[in-house]
């Protein structure tokens, strides 16, 4: 019997038409191809992880938004101590956000804060937004519930009713007022 390598190729027989379509007739048989997809199988990982991540992202939100409140408290106390009224100053640090070293360390800073805002009253009304957060925060973790917002409430049944204590800040997320 002779090699198969040493004929010329084109003495060879063409495939009939059924041995170039056996690959995807065996594929078919297989059950997981485009023909036989059953779409409820992989959607419902998709959906638990989607609510996961929700879940998960409901619990440490305090920590990014304190951060972010945080800096912008610290702009605004610059400006108002500098520039401002001194009621919105105080209403701001009775809120609880600052600490006496960091109060301390903000009256000792010299500097031009006049671009933080336009306006004294820009100011005030963002020092008014920044107690209202902390208003929310300390209501959150209270489970004050009535006085919260539709997240606070999903927040505070999800978390708060069933004992599970929520972060509210991060040390290495949070910004520090440094001399």
């Amino acid at each position: 019997m002779a090699s198969i390598f040493n004929k010329d190729p084109e003495t060879l027989p063409p495939p009939t038409n059924l041995e170039r379509i056996q690959g995807e007739i065996t594929h078919l048989k297989k059950g997981k191809s485009a023909r036989h997809k059953d779409g409820t199988k992989k959607s419902v990982p998709w959906i638990f992880s989607l609510i996961l991540c929700f879940l998960l992202g409901l619990y440490v939100m305090d920590p990014f938004v304190y951060a972010w409140h945080k800096s912008e408290a610290i702009r605004t106390y610059l400006y108002l101590h500098t520039y401002g009224a001194g009621s919105a100053t105080g209403t701001l640090v009775a809120s609880g956000i600052f600490s006496e070293d960091e109060i301390a360390a903000m009256n000792r800073k010299q500097g031009s804060y006049q671009d933080y805002f336009a306006t004294p009253d820009l100011a005030a009304l963002k020092a008014t937004s920044i107690v209202n957060y902390m208003k929310g925060v300390r209501n959150l973790h209270e489970g004050n519930y009535d006085q919260l917002n539709p997240i606070g409430k999903l927040r505070c049944l999800l978390f708060v009713r069933t004992g599970i204590p929520l972060p509210i800040n991060w040390s290495s997320l949070t910004p520090t007022v440094g001399d």
